[in-house]
């Protein structure tokens, strides 16, 4: 029988690595349910994930993150997770509007920094926290989780491989039914105060990212944004309704440095869907179908495929592109992939990379690059013209 090892012995012991969080809701607990695991999914991780301390808003869940969670004490001091010497990383699952405090007060503590989308509230936040990063020896690394869909990294692969060739035009979305609901109660994420946007920021930041990674910078964008319910009760009185300055839609037109084109659409009224994000790629030499929601396999098209006799082998194929984590063990390859082991992958790579074994990515320039698609889609919906990405 293993030895119980106490609490107090594990800061001591250098096979540890001992993780710090702040913010315990709904995302918090993703990245708690990983954390937990990760050396089971992940087994050749040198060292042993711990949960050291966990920040909250209140004291109940503070208390959570101890008994359901497992870390070893919860307060709602998060300065109190930032001092203590035997946490390595601060996972920062906080509201948009606490990034920048937060993420400055770990870099001043010294630690190392796995943080939540968006990287900041604002462009400007962004770019102090560029220059914080900048001039320090902290691993930082961002949670654009989708980027860890085992068909997303085939996708990049056969990308950088010369595969899709220049990329002339995508269509990329993500949609979710979560605000379709107009009784659905006022939170942080409908307020702009806390948030920076709706449903641009929540889920566009994702899919602009990705569609960064895979068909390559922006030059300039046009947007749209739209209000579809623009009161919703009070979450703390449900009889009192307060207004909605936040966009449950919107979509962009992009132009890319290559002269390519876009569209990008986010939603989070789309009755039916569910976690729907999808996109296409059409370049010169081919072209990539992919949706989350169909995560077992990525769509792929040969210009070069012979056309004949008999049309040869043209068209769409289907590559399997299951749970093939490099280093992942559980769940086994044979596996679906769902949205916590996107999770699981992101944050296993960020334990790499403070432990050396990898630079980090994604990085906080590339965090800052989304954040200025952000800010220059706002404006153009805003002031109803195309805005240069500078």
């Amino acid at each position: 029988m293993a030895e119980k090892r106490s609490f107090k012995d594990v800061g001591k012991n250098k096979d540890v690595f001992s993780v710090g969080l702040i913010g315990y809701g709904g995302i918090g607990k993703f990245h708690t349910a990983n954390w937990r695991n990760l050396n089971l999914y992940y087994p050749d991780l040198p060292k042993t994930i711990h949960l050291k301390g966990a920040a909250a808003l209140s004291q109940e869940s503070a208390n959570l993150a101890v008994n359901e969670g497992g870390f070893e004490y919860g307060t709602i001091d998060y300065q109190r997770v930032l001092d203590d010497p035997e946490i390595i990383l601060i996972d920062i699952c906080t509201p948009n509007n606490t990034h920048y405090e937060i993420f400055q007060a770990a870099l001043a503590a010294g630690k190392h920094i796995y943080i939540e989308k968006p990287l900041a509230l604002n462009l400007d936040q962004a770019r102090q926290m560029l220059e914080l990063s900048r001039s320090s020896d902290r691993v930082i690394q961002i949670a654009f989780n989708f980027r860890f869909i085992p068909a997303v990294m085939k996708a990049k692969e056969l990308i950088d491989k010369g595969f899709v060739g220049k990329v002339l035009n995508f269509r990329a979305q993500y949609f979710h039914s979560s605000y379709l609901n107009p009784d659905k109660l006022m939170s942080w994420r409908l307020t702009q105060d806390a948030s920076g946007g709706g449903a641009l920021v929540d889920l566009g930041t994702h899919i602009i990212d990705m569609m960064l990674y895979l068909a390559g910078p922006f030059k300039r964008v046009v947007a749209q944004t739209k209000t579809f319910i623009d009161q919703r009760p009070s979450a703390t009185d449900n009889k009192t309704l307060e207004t909605v300055l936040v966009d449950d839609h919107a979509h962009l037109l992009v132009e890319l440095k290559n002269g390519g084109v876009g569209i990008i659409e986010t939603s989070r009224i789309a009755g039916g869907s569910t976690d729907d994000l999808n996109f296409e790629i059409y370049g010169t030499k081919g072209s990539l179908k992919f949706s989350f929601m169909d995560s077992g396999w990525l769509y792929v098209y040969d210009a070069g495929d012979a056309r004949n006799p008999l049309g040869g082998e043209h068209g769409f194929k289907q590559i399997q592109t299951l749970h093939e984590y490099p280093g992942n063990k559980i769940p086994g390859g044979r596996s679906l992939v769902n949205f916590l082991d996107t999770h699981a992958n992101s944050q296993y790579q960020a334990v790499r990379a403070v432990l050396g074994l990898q630079p980090p990515s994604p990085t906080v320039q590339e965090g800052v690059n989304v954040q200025r698609i952000l800010d220059a889609s706002y404006r153009s919906a805003l002031e109803e013209h195309w805005i240069d990405i500078l």
